[in-house]
């Protein structure tokens, strides 16, 4: 539940050192933004198209996403199926032929693997195509064995040191990950100011007291997300609705025990919506963002986000979120599941335009210093290059029968 990327592709040509533009194979479980991985790999590819790079996206589920990838010249190719249960193994595996078929046929440079669960399609995919994989791991990792499981991958992209740490403790050599952390555009993520705020309100039919904050949370509406803890503070912090108002946006279905917290609180002191593609209005809409997680968080995209806009974002310290509170930041973080500790941070906040009034401007230096969208971009673009398969004059475009690819089977 996040912005679609605008028709924004950034510097066109493929990267300084780089011959030719790559071919780029990669695969999408859903054309649709469930979660994060989903919207950064879209933008990605945005970016990568943006350089003169061709992407080829084989896909599972169909959806919205379809439109945004078409934009920039990518027609989703599917629908294939990437998973494998071990009580079906040798079913999936048959189910596998036609889509690694396909990408044998694509004749492309690297496959660039966005969801580390579907590394047996991948191995099996990159075998029969000759290509190396670059594994760009966005969650933690999914099997017991994962150096085994892993064995033959050129290369990881990590998108935060703890997501990198993680996957070493697990078995990935250090020297083997490339941390690259998340980004955001300021162009899409563009700051609001007093007129933002108030049109976006009005347009979001938010039905506010003039002058009242709002203190906004979105995505998953669920207990491990940290609702039930923000629902309590705002409880315990008992603001009158003329003063501030708590907003909450995220898809359905609402976990019932969430529903039921919402219910206790005061008439009038929050607001219910339903998920949206593009959550720049309700970032206008905010004084202040709060992220409660109690998940080891692989990044915290939310917090960027809001930051680019130019507000500030409470998250609790758990996974890669201190990564992004850092510095001056850091007094943003508080501890998870402590209800208390929330509230007081909200409460020392909430007036931040009145009494900090230059912060939201160093929110969004933040962001523009710490993740910058374009220098994201070069460095997967630089992994990619450098683990890509040799191609070009004067160069083999096909490895001789029997020998493997460069980096497809390097042991781990």
């Amino acid at each position: 539940m996040t912005a679609p990327p605008r028709l924004r592709t950034g510097r066109t040509g493929p990267r300084a050192g780089s011959s030719t533009p790559l071919r780029v194979l990669t695969t999408a479980e859903r054309l649709r933004p469930v979660g994060g991985v989903e919207l950064c790999m879209l933008q990605d590819t945005v970016g990568l198209v943006g350089r003169g790079h061709r992407v080829d996206v084989l896909f599972h589920h169909d959806g919205v996403q379809r439109a945004e990838y078409a934009s920039v010249g990518v027609e989703p190719i599917g629908p294939y199926p990437f998973d494998v249960d071990r009580s079906s193994v040798l079913r999936d595996l048959r189910r596998f032929a036609p889509s690694i078929a396909r990408a044998r046929s694509l004749a492309s440079d690297v496959l660039w693997l966005n969801r580390p669960e579907q590394i047996v399609w991948a191995q099996l995919a990159a075998r029969w195509a000759g290509l190396p994989i670059v594994c760009h791991l966005h969650h933690a990792p999914n099997f017991h064995r994962t150096r085994l499981v892993m064995t033959g991958v050129a290369h990881f992209v990590a998108v935060s040191e703890f997501m990198k740490t993680l996957w070493v403790a697990a078995g990935i050599s250090p020297e083997r990950i490339t941390v690259v952390h998340n980004a955001v555009s300021a162009d899409e993520y563009p700051r609001g100011g007093a007129a933002e705020l108030e049109s976006a309100r009005r347009d979001l039919g938010l039905g506010i007291a003039p002058g009242a904050r709002v203190v906004l949370s979105y995505g998953r509406l669920s207990v491990e997300k940290g609702v039930l803890t923000l629902v309590e503070a705002w409880r315990g912090l008992a603001l009158d609705p003329e003063r501030a108002v708590l907003v909450l946006a995220g898809p359905a279905p609402v976990e019932p025990e969430v529903l039921d917290a919402l219910a206790g609180l005061p008439e009038g002191s929050y607001r219910l919506l339903d998920a949206r593609r593009d959550v720049v209005p309700l970032l206008h809409a905010a004084d202040l963002v709060v992220m409660a997680s109690h998940l080891p968080e692989a990044f915290g995209r939310v917090l960027i986000e809001a930051m680019s806009t130019g507000r500030p974002a409470v998250g609790t310290d758990v996974g890669a979120v201190s990564e992004v509170l850092s510095g001056e930041f850091a007094g943003l973080l508080v501890r998870p599941a402590d209800p208390l500790d929330l509230a007081a941070r909200i409460a020392a906040v909430l007036d931040w335009r009145h009494d900090d009034p230059g912060l939201g401007e160093r929110c969004r230096d933040r962001v523009a210093e710490g993740f910058p969208h374009e220098q994201h971009i070069d460095a997967l673009e630089a992994v990619l290059t450098a683990h890509a398969r040799l191609r070009g004059p004067g160069r083999r475009t096909r490895r001789r029968k029997g020998e493997i690819s460069r980096g497809v089977a390097q042991p781990s």
